[in-house]
């Protein structure tokens, strides 16, 4: 196919429409429930109060905004792909934000001064979200919080006029209609995304798989969360926080059950290959399953540190990406053969052992070795020393 034909193929699966709205339609439309932000989404990005006070400035000193970008679903309604954060911001400082979990209002907290603003500091936009920020604050000082710095002198509620301002103020709207493809919907996020959000690659799949299917990402997120995959694969509340848990199983997932072509992005492959995952809910089961299956395997054979070199006759250090795609992923590929031996549990603790006893484990656990070089090596072999 020359690259004309591809390129009107592509275009064909995607139908955009663009056009401006001003800040009070936006408003309006997500007061009537007429755009809809994923609650999964709410809760994966959330900018903190100098940014959001950052993006206020903006708006009342006329720096056009980026568009937001929006998919039309089925019944008209527009689901927000990209421009969360900045349409989040300006919903919340009005008071009209839900809050993803119990779907009440959620209070705005004071903006602070910025750099052209001074000024914006201690505003609120209505005179009840002023005073239930006073609550707030009067609630820390009697519990004696010695973090807390009383700033509610600060506190003013912004002009009418200023009001007016914001709600004229016009933000471009990017549509992408419904009779697109409806891959094209996290395509576009991805591409949005890849580039200047502060997100990490884990947090941009999480989103498309929320996009793909929600049933499919709870369980990953609760296989992620349990307490087998968590102490096998142990980390720290910061790593949790940035979702390197959710990575972990994705590259385990991808690499498992689906086949890697050599050479590929790593990322790129894991994110597709998760995306396909969860786009055949008939697999989620038996995925699910052999994953449980091979978890229970490994701490039955060798105990929780599995994962771990074995040294001077103990499974201790650090867990590498090596033992996880020799390891995890050649065990999950060979569960059937595993479970036809006699013995599954001595057979896959003797082969564990004697792979690093090998001079072959210092090669493929060596420093500076690319991720695109090393799965080539490390996904093959775990297949061959877990099918014999």
């Amino acid at each position: 196919m020359t690259l004309e034909a591809e390129i009107e193929k592509a275009a064909r699966q995607v139908s955009t429409d663009a056009f401006s709205l001003t800040i009070g339609e936006v408003i309006n439309l997500y007061r009537d429930g007429d755009i809809k932000i994923n609650p999964d989404f709410q809760r994966l990005f959330r900018w903190d109060t100098e940014r959001k006070s950052r993006l206020i400035e903006s708006i009342l000193v006329r720096i056009p905004l980026p568009p937001i970008f929006v998919f039309e679903l089925g019944n008209s309604k527009w689901e927000v792909i990209d421009g969360l954060q900045r349409l989040s911001t300006i919903l919340e400082f009005v008071g009209e934000l839900k809050n993803p979990d119990t779907g009440d209002l959620e209070p705005p907290a004071p903006l602070i001064g910025t750099q052209c603003l001074k000024s914006l500091r201690g505003a609120f936009w209505s005179e009840e979200l002023l005073e239930l920020q006073r609550g707030k604050d009067q609630a820390r000082i009697d519990k004696g919080d010695p973090t807390f710095v009383d700033n509610r002198n600060s506190y003013f509620v912004l002009e009418s006029d200023i009001q007016r301002a914001i709600k004229r103020t016009k933000i471009g709207v990017q549509l992408l209609e419904k009779k697109s493809d409806p891959k094209s919907k996290y395509d576009l996020f991805q591409r949005l995304n890849s580039g200047g959000l502060a997100a990490n690659d884990q947090e941009l799949r999480n989103c498309a798989l929320v996009m793909v299917s929600p049933e499919f990402f709870n369980k990953m997120k609760k296989f992620a969360d349990g307490e087998m995959f968590s102490k096998m694969i142990p980390l720290g509340p910061t790593s949790i926080r940035k979702s390197n848990h959710l990575e972990n199983l994705c590259k385990i997932m991808a690499f498992a059950f689906r086949d890697y072509s050599v050479g590929s992005d790593i990322e790129e492959f894991v994110t597709n290959a998760m995306v396909n995952i969860a786009s055949n809910p008939s697999e989620f089961d038996e995925i699910f399953e052999k994953l449980d299956d091979a978890l229970n395997l490994l701490t039955n054979a060798c105990g929780q540190g599995a994962l771990r070199p074995f040294r001077n006759g103990d499974f201790a250090g650090r867990i590498g990406r090596t033992s996880i795609e020799i390891i995890l992923v050649g065990v999950i590929r060979c569960l059937h053969n595993i479970r036809s031996k006699q013995d599954p549990e001595g057979f896959v603790k003797g082969q564990i052992i004697a792979f690093w006893e090998s001079e072959e484990s210092k090669k493929y656990t060596a420093a500076g070795v690319a991720g695109t070089d090393r799965v080539q090596y490390t996904i093959p072999r775990g297949v061959e020393i877990f099918s014999k």
